[in-house]
């Protein structure tokens, strides 16, 4: 079967300036045939450029004299990692989001912004600073094969897509035009010197998806449209993104994220590499003709797929990308292989990895990583659905309901899929079942893996025990947040004397586990990232809220 012509790892945290790092992604890369070395950092070009047009060097040396020497910092390093990367036969491609810009500028040229404050993303000035800067990077790093960017993201610093600017112009500029008229800022100096302009769906609804893609097409035919797996973000319960195998003839990437910032961020054991099978072939079948995976995430250093039982995950999309139909056992064998880490320790700490002795340890590995997925997908989904921040819950009530019905909306992509959670007594028993059957799985994990009988390390079997531990606290936090919240927003709507009892009994019974957390997670010196995982004091603030609600409705009602 032939192989995806882009076959490319990501590195998306602050792990792309230590060269130990990059170092052993360039040689996963090597071992299993990966062939694009992606850095992704929203603002990396402006690091790397003044751009001189703008920013003279006297200008810098007199007025912002760090920045130039960081710059000329920045060029050195990111220089020596294409040259490695080239010398291996792995292209490097830049991942942005547009438009960005240093915050000097504004000083140069203030009328960017408005009276109001507002900085105008209709300003023609914009699409001229854009070809200028790329222009520059060319010159100054001239090997790099492309730069990934995503125009219609609310994380840029100016889009049209969230524009708070009321000028005139503003109000009267299409969305559609604004971003071809910055995709052909970008296009033209990249075509010139025949590097590859890669448009990036990050698009938060069906309208905005549509507009980046028909944009792209009408700038050019050999501009690349990236389309994550599943539509606006990383959730393995959602669909097939429905843009896979329809871009208007222009050729299509897709990026699959092997770490799990929606999955428990790589601190807990989670299998997608059946998952990754299904969708990769899914990705061949319709004509794609490029994937990548992402190894880490921009907000949480010193974690990433390479610190993590989840690593197998990176491997599954390495070698699936080789071969869609390779049996996932060969995948679970490569990762035992080449051995286990654990997230016990920082990304930065290097250890030596484990590797397993016992001959079926395999096999328990195997049944272990796909059990643990049950249990993710039971505590961190509901229903299907997403109702959570980055694998953490929601800090209060209307914060919570928020996610699944607006900001992480199935239905955007799914009509109608959001009946599934809707406040019926049904709903609301299948609800807590899936809780409560990721608490009876979650403690059942050990068994499956038998970490004695693999033939690993006593300090090995330490932290797997330890992990295990922590991971039961974690399913409980959903469990009991998720619990009263369906309970407390029922309650809310219906203010009936019995509902209002239930909620109040459920959220009793968070307090009492959030007091048991606080003793668990006290006087502990775990990576900080764990206690992102497990927050007493985010708890504290949703429990707080729901108690303020509830009292609020019984007051309501006494009247």
């Amino acid at each position: 079967m032939q192989t995806f012509e882009l076959r490319g790892l990501e590195i998306h945290n602050a792990r792309m300036w230590r060269w130990s790092a990059v170092e052993r992604a360039l040689e996963f890369m090597a071992e299993t045939d990966l062939n694009a070395l992606i850095f992704h950092q929203n603002d990396i070009i402006d690091n790397l450029v003044f751009p001189k047009a703008y920013f003279t060097q006297e200008l810098m040396y007199t007025r912002w004299p760090l920045r130039r020497s960081t710059i000329v910092s920045s060029q050195l390093y990111i220089r020596q990692v294409i040259k490695k990367a080239k010398s291996m036969g792995i292209g490097f491609y830049f991942e942005v989001k547009e438009l960005w810009y240093p915050d000097n500028l504004l000083e140069i040229f203030p009328h960017l912004r408005t009276p109001e404050g507002k900085v105008c993303p209709t300003d023609p000035f914009w699409f001229e600073f854009l070809e200028v800067k790329i222009r520059e990077l060319i010159e100054v790093l001239p090997d790099f094969a492309g730069i990934i960017m995503s125009p219609a993201t609310r994380e840029s610093k100016v889009s049209i897509a969230a524009n708070s600017c009321s000028c005139e112009r503003c109000q009267t500029t299409d969305n559609g035009e604004w971003y071809k008229q910055l995709l052909q800022a970008m296009h033209k100096p990249l075509s010139e010197a025949d590097k590859t302009l890669v448009v990036r769906d990050f698009t938060y609804t069906v309208e905005e998806q549509g507009s980046v893609v028909d944009a792209a097409s009408a700038v050019s035919k050999d501009i690349v449209v990236a389309l994550k797996n599943v539509p606006h973000d990383f959730w393995p319960t959602f669909p097939n993104n429905a843009r896979i195998g329809h871009t208007g003839g222009l050729r299509q990437w897709v990026e699959f994220d092997v770490w799990g910032q929606y999955c428990g961020l790589g601190v807990f054991p989670c299998s997608l590499v059946e998952d990754l099978q299904q969708r990769i072939q899914f990705c061949r079948d319709q004509g794609v003709s490029g994937v990548w995976f992402r190894t880490d995430w921009e907000l949480m250093n010193e974690t990433s797929a390479f610190n993590s039982l989840n690593m197998v995950n990176l491997y599954g999309g390495a070698l699936l990308a080789g071969n869609p139909l390779i049996d996932v056992d060969h995948i679970y064998e490569a990762w035992a292989q080449k051995g286990l880490y654990t997230s016990m320790s920082p990304e930065s700490s290097w250890r030596e990895a484990v590797i397993p002795a016992s001959p079926d340890a395999v096999d328990k590995l195997k049944a272990f990583m796909k059990a643990s997925w049950s249990v993710i997908e039971k505590t961190l989904y509901t229903r299907g659905h997403v109702f959570q921040y980055s694998s953490k819950i929601s800090p209060t009530l209307n914060d919570f309901f928020y996610v699944i019905y607006s900001y992480h909306s199935r239905d955007q992509w799914e009509p109608g899929a959001s009946e599934n959670v809707r406040l019926t007594d049904e709903n609301l028993r299948a609800i807590i079942a899936e809780k409560q059957a990721a608490v009876d799985e979650v403690g059942q994990l050990r068994s499956i893996l038998q970490p004695e009988s693999l033939g690993i390390p006593q300090s090995f079997i330490e932290e797997i025990d330890t992990t295990l531990d922590l991971f039961q606290f974690y399913v409980k936090t959903f469990y009991f947040a998720v619990k009263a919240s369906f309970l407390a927003r029922k309650a809310l709507e219906t203010k009936q004397s019995d509902d209002i009892l239930a909620a109040h009994a459920s959220t009793e019974e968070l307090t009492t586990f959030r007091k048991e957390l606080t003793i668990r997670m006290a006087d502990t010196l775990y990576p900080f990232y764990m206690y992102w995982m497990l927050d007493e004091n985010l708890l504290l603030s949703l429990e707080t809220d729901i108690y303020k609600q509830l009292n609020a409705v019984e007051q309501k009602c006494k009247l």
